[in-house]
């Protein structure tokens, strides 16, 4: 009793020598903890932030040259076909009004059109679609058609080869030499119509209303606090969050305010490299270069280059960080108590977890007298075998084993005689077989050996081997020990049930065959 209390103090110093370990290592866990997560954390919101970013400039872009490829699409369906080139040649009443049909058509499944023209070469207008302010469509009457012949967009397109299209500048549209109010942002698509001689016959154009796009933009922005902005390549905003700012080359009276002065050292990466990230003292700003020219009928002239631009203001930055960070230390403060708890309840009970574990262990899955594994233990290990695939499925032999006439020893020598026969056979079991090997008792007088990558052949050599060894120990302690055995050789069919089954099969043949000398 006094040896047990003596233990079982030292159990209990043990215990708290490990409780003030383990506090302390949680203290210092919890800092390392903290630093870490605060580390991991920013970096992976950046990083989740610039994929969604990027992902999200990219759509723009896409959905960009999407509306730009179709604009493209219905420019060439009606200027490049025979329909233009006969109304250009012959002017012919009927032809006119077939044309004037499907432009007016055309108009009117796509309204952000401001207007769509066919002009001959003399830059005469011959067919002209307007918008109305009731977004309705109409030709305009003869009477109002217009010579447009020193326009630059004509004299630009009629320059063209006939697989070519000019873009105009993106910018406001002008009547007569002012920027209409309210303004209008517009681009202008036109390409050459030429006879199938190869005449020149005129130009179709449309005029593309930008405020489209520009809308589309905002649709495409899912962040709230974040800033898109549209520059131009000369660095003047087309769109951004103060209306104050944008379209400032169209009106030469006023201030001119440009995107690349406010925000030079972005500017400065936006002009060497078409895109990318730059973090400033107002945050961040993720660019893409683009150009309107995605056609691949036709090559585009004078189009320029716009940069889409989005701005993820600091304080975003800030509040989103400070965020998570007020919630991993809350999350610290929470967990801290029920760690230290449960730390001193693993102090508490580890010393008498550590005995209590081994003890079952062997006890759950190994023989009391002869320390070998028992029954469950090998049949879960050739469970566990059987069960892998047809490709991993190893070499495998079992030997079965039956010690002979345990039941006589024990009725002429008693039952300690034959407990020594059973320790006997494990012992030769144990000294013949190899690491990699598996041996157990199954009861009785009973045996089970699996034998890894090895064919039945050699299995059975080794049965050999143990029996000779079994002969050995008997002979010193006067006795004659023997057994029986049988082999198996594991099949693509087998069980657990019926590969054991075999060698006990084999082992009774043999035994047969003993009786029988």
């Amino acid at each position: 009793m006094v040896k047990f209390i003596r233990e079982r103090n030292d159990i209990l110093r043990s215990k708290n020598r490990r409780f003030s370990a383990y506090i302390a290592l949680i203290f210092l866990f919890i800092l390392f903890v903290a630093t870490a997560i605060s580390l991991v954390t920013h970096k992976n919101i950046d990083q989740a932030r610039a994929e969604k970013q990027t992902s999200e400039i990219l759509r723009m872009q896409d959905h960009l040259l999407l509306k730009v490829r179709s604009i493209g699409t219905d420019l060439t369906y009606f200027a490049h076909s025979d329909l233009a080139q006969s109304v250009l040649m012959s002017n012919e009443p009927k032809s006119s009004s077939y044309l004037a049909s499907l432009m007016l058509k055309i108009t009117t499944i796509k309204k952000q059109y401001d207007q769509i023209r066919i002009i001959d070469s003399q830059g005469q207008e011959v067919i002209r679609i307007d918008q109305q302010a009731t977004n309705t469509f109409f030709q305009v009457p003869s009477e109002g058609l217009q010579d447009k012949s020193e326009r630059y967009y004509f004299q630009k397109t009629r320059q063209l080869k006939p697989n070519q299209i000019f873009i105009s500048k993106f910018d406001l549209n002008k009547e007569h030499g002012k920027v209409e109010s309210p303004i209008k942002p517009m681009i202008r698509f036109s390409t050459p119509i030429y006879s199938s001689t190869g005449s020149f016959l005129g130009i179709g154009i449309i005029n593309y209303r930008g405020s489209d796009l520009l809308h589309s933009l905002d649709d495409l922005n899912i962040h709230n606090n974040d800033n898109i902005y549209l520059v131009n390549d000369n660095g003047y905003l087309l769109k951004g969050y103060d209306k104050e700012k944008e379209w400032s080359f169209m009106y030469p009276e006023k201030k001119q305010y440009k995107f690349s002065d406010e925000f030079s050292t972005v500017w400065a990466s936006m002009t060497t490299s078409p895109e990318g990230m730059v973090t400033t003292p107002q945050g961040e700003f993720y660019f893409l270069k683009t150009a309107l020219n995605p056609f691949n009928e036709l090559s585009s002239v004078n189009s320029e280059s716009l940069f889409l631009v989005m701005h993820v203001p600091k304080s975003v930055l800030t509040n989103e960080f400070s965020a998570l960070m007020e919630n991993i230390l809350i999350a610290i403060l929470l967990v801290t108590p029920i760690v230290a708890f449960l730390s001193y309840q693993l102090a508490s009970s580890q010393e008498e977890q550590k005995w209590l574990v081994e003890k079952l262990t062997i006890e759950a899955r190994h023989d009391g007298l002869t320390g070998l594994y028992n029954r469950h233990a090998i049949v879960e290990f050739l469970e566990e075998q059987i069960d892998k695939t047809p490709s991993s499925m190893p070499l495998l032999s079992v030997g079965f084993i039956d010690a002979n006439n345990l039941k006589k020893i024990n009725d002429n020598y008693g039952h300690e005689a034959g407990d020594n026969l059973i320790k006997g056979l494990a012992k030769a079991i144990s000294s013949t077989v190899r690491t990699s090997d598996f041996s157990a008792r199954l009861g009785g007088d009973e045996f089970l050996i699996v034998f890894m990558n090895c064919n039945v052949e050699d299995a059975s050599h080794s049965m050999h081997r143990i029996l000779a060894n079994l002969r050995t120990l008997g002979l010193k302690d006067n006795m004659d020990w023997s057994m029986s055995y049988g082999c198996a050789e594991l099949m693509d069919n087998d069980s657990v049930e019926s590969l054991i089954g075999r060698a006990d099969k084999d082992m009774y043949k043999q035994k047969l065959a003993k009786k029988n000398q």
